[in-house]
């Protein structure tokens, strides 16, 4: 009698046995890949929109965020908090999606500028540089002023340092650094030097 139940009960327990074994792995097995998953990611700061060369690392604000990626994909360098760069500006322009790294920063505007361009400054009344292009970064058309007229000399000019608007007086003249090419520098340091020049956002 009982070696009757036993053919009977032993190939669906066996079966039993076998699933809840398949269940048990898989479940393990499931486990260790999301660990594995989690493990290879860490934290990693990225640009979201353009940031340009001059730009100063405490002037990120919403231009980067942090995102996990794998640590495959991570460039040498990258930083896991916008705190971790050192002080200073960006060397080149960076492009939604590019990593930020430390080797991006440099201590000095002028070293930012790479070939081909050279460091002007311009002593400006209020009026011919503040708003629109008074932040540090911005890229800006220059125009020579003359008379009644303006006469664009220099497009695509890098605004690399300028004092906080807020910080003036209405008629307070500031100095203002900028970053010209090597065949717009003539006519800007003559512009500046004669009559003066006018920003305006390129």
């Amino acid at each position: 009698m009982k070696s009757g139940m036993l053919r009977r009960v032993g190939p669906a327990f066996a079966a039993f046995v076998l699933v809840a074994l398949g269940v048990l792995v898989l479940a393990n097995g499931n486990k260790k890949n999301a660990d594995a998953s989690n493990d290879g990611l860490r934290a990693t700061v990225v640009a979201v929109s353009p940031i340009a060369a001059g730009t100063s690392d405490d002037q990120l604000g919403s231009k980067v965020e942090v995102r996990m990626l794998p640590t495959n994909a991570r460039a040498q360098g990258a930083v896991d908090s916008v705190s971790d760069l050192p002080e200073g500006v960006f060397a080149t322009d960076l492009v939604p999606g590019q990593q930020l790294l430390t080797s991006n920063i440099v201590d000095d505007v002028r070293k930012s500028l790479g070939n081909g361009r050279v460091a002007v400054s311009a002593r400006l009344d209020p009026a011919q540089w503040t708003g629109p292009v008074a932040t540090t970064g911005a890229h800006v058309n220059v125009y020579a002023i003359g008379g009644n007229n303006a006469e664009l000399i220099a497009t695509n000019v890098i605004v690399l340092d300028s004092p906080d608007p807020g910080s003036l007086t209405p008629q307070q003249e500031a100095v203002v650094t900028l970053g010209v090419t090597d065949a717009q520098v003539s006519r800007v340091i003559g512009a500046v030097s004669g009559a003066g020049v006018w920003l305006v956002t390129s």
